[in-house]
């Protein structure tokens, strides 16, 4: 039997697979984590945590009103023939973004999908139910209050408060979060996946994420599938795919072996 995620939430993904400008197809959503640049109290989709519309919508402003040159006054992209790359508009949007710090995060990702999915499915807004850290400055419990989802990071997903551990492959459903805490080289980094599709043969998923392998603009939001090889031992067990790379040759396997701590996790929402 296969389950997937609800319809609006599948449209989200590839919406962020295909960023959705009026007249260039093909823009996947960059990576942008804010962390190496701190930005504090800006707009969402200015720290990793925007919806797809709302990364295309800054895209048009920012362009337009630095005079780039990239989209014209009616937001319709408008490569001019001195524009690097002038032959691939695609490939010009998505330098754009990278180069202003457009895109999103691996949980903004995965907020903004499961947010789609449950508001479809439960009708509640599950950012409103999370357990964010208490804060005790009165004005950063306010900003969390109203502004949730750019307070959401990996570790929030994974709060015993917010999630509860699935066990075993058999029991992964969709809306399910493949977690990746203290990995990377250095072990500082967290990751999570988010799994949209289950069946009886295997897993698939969808992340935001950057590959060192694909230099400055080529990583983005991506899907990948986790085929069950041997239901009774754990995920890395299985064959893992993504790019057309498979296991020790996908980054994404590799970053989870590197993980002090892999599991599958649950938002008690979806109970």
């Amino acid at each position: 039997m296969e389950e997937k995620l609800s319809p609006q939430a599948q449209k989200i993904i590839q919406e962020y697979i295909s960023l959705p400008f009026a007249n260039v197809a093909g823009a996947r959503c960059p990576y942008f984590n804010n962390a190496k640049l701190g930005q504090r109290g800006q707009l969402k989709v200015l720290v990793g945590k925007g919806a797809p519309a709302e990364i295309v919508e800054e895209a048009k402003i920012i362009s337009i009103q630095y005079c780039h040159g990239l989209f014209d006054k009616d937001g319709l992209c408008d490569v001019h023939l001195d524009h690097p790359a002038p032959h691939e508009q695609t490939e010009c949007v998505r330098q754009f973004l990278v180069d202003n710090n457009l895109g999103v995060d691996c949980s903004g990702f995965v907020v903004n999908v499961l947010r789609a999915h449950f508001l479809e499915t439960k009708k509640i807004d599950f950012t409103k139910k999370l357990f964010i850290a208490s804060r005790t400055n009165l004005l950063r419990r306010l900003i969390t209050r109203l502004r949730p989802v750019e307070q959401v990071s990996v570790a929030v997903l994974a709060d015993e408060k917010n999630s509860e551990i699935v066990s075993g492959l058999s029991s992964i459903k969709p809306a399910d979060l493949i977690i990746m805490l203290k990995t990377g080289p250095n072990k500082n980094h967290n990751h999570v996946l988010l799994v949209t599709e289950k069946n009886d043969r295997g897993i698939k998923y969808a992340h935001a994420r950057a590959w060192p392998s694909e230099g400055k603009y080529g990583h983005g939001v991506t899907e990948g599938i986790i085929t069950i090889t041997d239901p009774n031992q754990g995920l890395l067990a299985q064959t893992w795919e993504e790019k057309n790379m498979v296991n020790q040759d996908n980054e994404t396997y590799l970053e989870a072996k590197q993980a002090e701590i892999l599991t599958i996790k649950r938002l008690w929402i979806s109970n």
